[in-house]
């Protein structure tokens, strides 16, 4: 659509009812479908500086399988589910028990709020508020269905349709989900719980599945729905503004439980100089897997007598979870959330800082902190592009005031552990020798 220029779009309740009236019903086994307050932010589109992390392509801006709200509907690669859509409709409205024309009008009613928690008003402009209002009535009734049809599973064609559910430019207000649950209550703190766990799968394989099982203990609140309700360790109460979309949902399911001192903290005077992972190991910190109750703990911590470590929340990486992660921060980015504002972007930006080559990408995923079905060359290059475009926040500032810290306090072990590190064979060669010349000396001495 030209800017400036308004379309008339046929999206009609009654175009809807004629469309829905010609699909066949589906029955529980059928693909797809089975498987206010005044704090709601913008719906923005994906910022431009961080179009970049992508590639040459947009395969983090734009869905692969169906469009959801107006900034991409109708492009003509996403038609295919606009019959899928009306189908879960359908369905959902009968099982509301309520016809199709009272869930309209209740939608109609908030369609003006509706209208003002898009960024992009060039966007809407062409849907006017009847066709608005049937839009947001297919695509709501199109995420709660399939919410509930993908509780028990998930086929591969609908991890597609997840990974489109959670990008920036495909969200509908959750006024308008809201709306949608008074006619047909749906868990969706319960699906997007669900979702975030992807993060961090409880099995990846057969080697690391007993770690995996001991740190995912500690992880239970970011997963359980009924934590969720819960204020910890001082922080915000999850409940205590509605989010914004299913993506600002997602994003708080997994940062909540970040303790106040973590959410308050202004750095001071730091130094920029970063440190990769190997950097980190010469100087004796390693890296561990944090066990923390919160994605995106970082922390550096002294060793009562030699080395330290750095903590950071594990992370699994795929296709889907990084198209999430990159999402999430570009939520940050836009200002589309006051709350803990840069936890995803600072998270990631001391990731990047770790990745200088693949020898620190092999430091990572040995030490559990980062899993991934992408290979150190893939991973790399994730987070170089994440590193060149995201920019730094509080929780990143404070990993390297500690590293920083780290080293002030402790110069003469670290200097001697670098040496060691860098020169360990001279090291181990030396050492050789003294032992064969104290043997040398006692049996001589024996004499």
């Amino acid at each position: 659509m030209a800017a400036g220029e308004a379309v008339v779009i046929d999206i009609s309740l009654k175009h809807i009812q004629e469309r829905m009236d010609k699909i066949p019903v589906l029955g529980l086994d059928d693909d797809i479908l089975d498987a206010a307050v005044r704090q709601i932010s913008r719906i923005h589109v994906f910022p431009r500086g961080l179009r970049g992390i992508g590639g040459p392509d947009d395969r983090y801006t734009v869905p692969s399988f169906v469009a959801i709200g107006p900034y991409h509907h109708g492009q003509p690669h996403l038609q295919d589910m606009e019959e899928v859509k009306l189908a879960a409709a359908r369905r959902f409205v009968a099982e509301s028990k309520r016809s199709l024309e009272d869930v309209y009008v209740e939608l109609l009613s908030v369609v003006g709020d509706v209208r003002g928690c898009y960024a992009e008003e060039e966007k809407v402009r062409g849907f006017g508020d009847a066709n608005l209002a049937t839009m947001m009535l297919v695509d709501g009734c199109f995420l709660l269905q399939f919410m509930v049809g993908s509780k028990d599973r998930m086929l591969s064609s609908e991890y597609g349709i997840l990974k489109d559910m959670m990008l920036l430019e495909n969200q509908i207000p959750w006024l308008v989900l809201e709306t949608l649950m008074k006619f047909h209550d749906v868990d969706v703190d319960g699906f997007v719980a669900e979702v975030g766990d992807k993060f961090f799968p409880r099995e990846e394989s057969e080697g690391c599945c007993s770690w995996i099982q001991s740190v995912c203990g500690s992880w239970q609140c970011r997963n359980s729905t009924e934590a969720l309700e819960r204020s910890v360790h001082g922080s915000h109460i999850y409940k205590a503004r509605k989010p914004t979309h299913l993506l600002d949902l997602l994003r708080l399911s997994q940062i909540w439980c970040m303790p106040q001192e973590h959410i308050d903290y202004m750095p001071g005077h730091v130094s920029l100089l970063s440190s990769s992972a190997v950097e980190l190991a010469q100087i004796g910190v390693n890296l561990r897997a944090s066990a923390a109750a919160w994605f995106g703990d970082m922390s550096v911590r002294k060793g009562r007598f030699w080395g330290g470590e750095l903590s950071l929340s594990p992370v699994f990486l795929n296709d889907v979870t990084a198209c999430w992660l990159v999402n999430m921060a570009a939520l940050e980015a836009a200002g589309g959330n006051a709350v803990n504002g840069s936890a995803v972007s600072s998270y990631l930006s001391v990731l990047a800082m770790l990745m200088d080559r693949e020898e620190d990408v092999q430091q990572l995923r040995g030490r559990r902190v980062v899993l991934s079905t992408f290979s150190n060359t893939q991973t790399l290059e994730f987070f170089k592009r994440i590193g060149q475009h995201l920019s730094f926040h509080g929780r990143y500032f404070a990993v390297l005031e500690q590293i920083e810290a780290y080293q002030r306090n402790r110069p003469v072990r670290t200097f001697l552990h670098k040496f060691v590190y860098n020169n360990y064979k001279v090291v181990g060669i030396i050492l050789s020798i003294a032992s064969v010349l104290v043997g040398i000396f006692k049996a001589l001495r024996g004499r």
